[in-house]
């Protein structure tokens, strides 16, 4: 079981200090590497702080395990665009193969499809067939084609709304 902290400017701002700051203000351990992507850390607390607001469809800390521990984060990459709403995540290596990352995603899924706004969730990954590809596909997603960004190519990934 995954617990989803959606991840507001005061927790962000605990995330660029560190993970002891973090420990301190999300009151659980904190399992290093659970970001990898931490120059992604800044730009998300910035976001927050010029929109609080957009903390709904904004970051999650993923926390798991008795006792509980920050084991990765992820979450959604902006409001619904024309019934679509993107979702990421990254589990610390130390915890990865242990259905967190599937779990956090089924977690995501059930909270963007209680908006009766949202018809589809995509998530990218690398062009390559990889954990990722393969959380995705249990998931549900399926592959929706291939894209470039940021000069590198990137798989996209689709599920439409259960019943839709």
């Amino acid at each position: 079981m995954i617990t989803l902290v959606r991840a507001d400017v005061l927790l962000m701002d605990a995330a660029i200090a560190g993970d002891d700051a973090l420990t301190f203000a999300l009151g659980h351990e904190v399992v290093p590497g659970w970001a990898t992507f931490r120059e992604a850390l800044e730009p998300v607390r910035d976001g927050l702080h010029a929109d609080p607001e957009s903390a709904a469809w904004g970051p999650r800390l993923f926390v798991a395990g008795d006792p509980p521990e920050l084991v990765g984060w992820g979450g959604f990459k902006g409001p619904p665009g024309g019934g679509v709403v993107e979702l990421g995540y990254e589990i610390a290596e130390q915890r990865r193969n242990r259905g967190l990352a599937t779990a956090a995603t089924n977690a995501m899924l059930d909270e963007a499809f209680t908006d009766p706004l949202v018809d589809a969730v995509t998530a990218h990954t690398l062009a390559e067939r990889n954990a990722s590809t393969r959380v995705l596909e249990k998931c549900g997603f399926e592959f929706d084609g291939e894209t470039v960004e940021e000069g590198m190519e990137i798989w996209r990934f689709r599920l439409a709304r259960p019943g839709a």
